[in-house]
């Protein structure tokens, strides 16, 4: 296939393993904008997108997270978060928290979730690895780490939709897996 939209789609992976080095220049900018050009419902744009560079930083979000794990209802997701384990994965120096907007987006679950899918897509476009993370939906709405949200400029007004780690990926992209029979039906 030639078309290098279509190429992505196919071959975009997640990536969970990166190299320390940060995001180059501008890349990050382009990512982001290509997010904010995802679709809406009624064109509304209300979302929002809060991206944390640098290691410090994403190791202060993650600490916040197992903090919050603590909540009733996160039973699924703690298993993840215990012990080693860190919502950049290895190395991952950019975490990016997309959000809509609670009563203006008329689907925010649904136009956070496109904005999210162009950020995956343009980063593997661009040469980067990046992996959706849910744990952040889970504990969005527990006080202390949405305090903590709300400190880092994600605004109050806004669910967590989804969150991502992106970054240069550590090893070549993993091949896809055979896609399960029965899943498409055409209706002529």
């Amino acid at each position: 296939m030639d078309n290098e939209v279509i190429k992505a789609i196919l071959e975009r992976r997640s990536i969970r393993s990166f190299k320390p080095e940060p995001v180059p220049d501008g890349v990050l900018d382009t990512i982001l904008q290509a997010g904010s050009f995802a679709p809406t419902a009624n064109g509304t744009q209300a979302w929002h997108i809060t991206a944390i560079v640098g290691q410090e930083k994403i190791a202060e979000l993650d600490a916040k997270l197992k903090e919050s794990s603590k909540i009733e209802g996160f039973d699924r997701y703690r298993k993840f978060v215990s012990g080693a384990y860190t919502i950049n994965f290895k190395n991952g120096p950019v975490f990016v928290i997309v959000g809509s907007h609670r009563t203006e987006s008329v689907c925010p679950v649904e136009d956070g979730t496109l904005v999210l899918g162009n950020i995956l897509l343009a980063a593997h476009a661009l040469e980067l690895g990046a992996c959706w993370i849910n744990q952040l939906v889970a504990v969005g709405e527990e006080p202390g780490f949405r305090s903590y949200l709300t400190s880092l400029g994600f605004p109050a007004t806004h669910l967590v939709i989804g969150s991502a780690v992106i970054g240069i990926p550590a090893s070549p992209h993993p091949k896809a897996h055979k896609r399960k029979p029965g899943q498409i039906n055409v209706v002529n």
